[in-house]
């Protein structure tokens, strides 16, 4: 008997080891595209850096799944995150300005490009809002209220992606 519960304890122990955590998404999320961060806490797209490199004053890569225990930004690293700091301010809204907004509860989830934002510290550059659509509870997305799902993706990279461009 001893040695039944001993074999269940361990299973049990390695499974969860080994376990992944999965990633809060909407079910049509599909891109294959980096989150911007920037500022440690603005989430962005390409358009937000512009084209000039002199107002880059830092930039790193996460292509490595992180924990969700310690990374608040887990959630968004599906696709890996390119963090970015600036040297000029970037217009945001907050998550409670947007629901607001949109009549729904303040502190109401959000989604950004179909993946729910885990922590409310996150803003949204406004510059880089292209839609935002309002998805409502159903089955497939099997939400609990009206959530607001924000597009920083143009349709056509939310369809066939992002492309990968190797950097020198």
């Amino acid at each position: 008997m001893n040695r039944i519960i001993l074999i269940i304890i361990f299973t049990l122990f390695f499974t969860n080891i080994y376990s992944q955590d999965t990633y809060v998404k909407l079910p049509f999320t599909k891109s294959n595209c980096p989150t911007f961060i920037i500022d440690k806490d603005i989430i962005a797209n390409e358009s937000a850096i512009g084209t000039t490199k002199e107002l880059i004053t830092e930039i790193s890569v996460l292509k490595d799944k992180p924990n969700r225990k310690e990374h608040k930004f887990f959630n968004l690293t599906d696709n890996g995150i390119i963090f970015v700091s600036l040297k000029k301010e970037t217009a945001f809204k907050t998550q409670s300005e947007l629901n607001e907004f949109f009549g729904i509860e303040k502190n109401n989830g959000i989604y950004v490009n179909g993946y729910l934002i885990e922590n409310s510290d996150y803003k949204i550059a406004t510059e880089c809002i292209i839609e935002i659509e309002l998805v409502e509870p159903d089955t497939e997305n099997k939400l609990e209220n009206k959530a607001i799902n924000v597009w920083t993706l143009t349709k056509e990279k939310r369809i066939n992606g992002c492309v990968r461009q190797n950097v020198n």
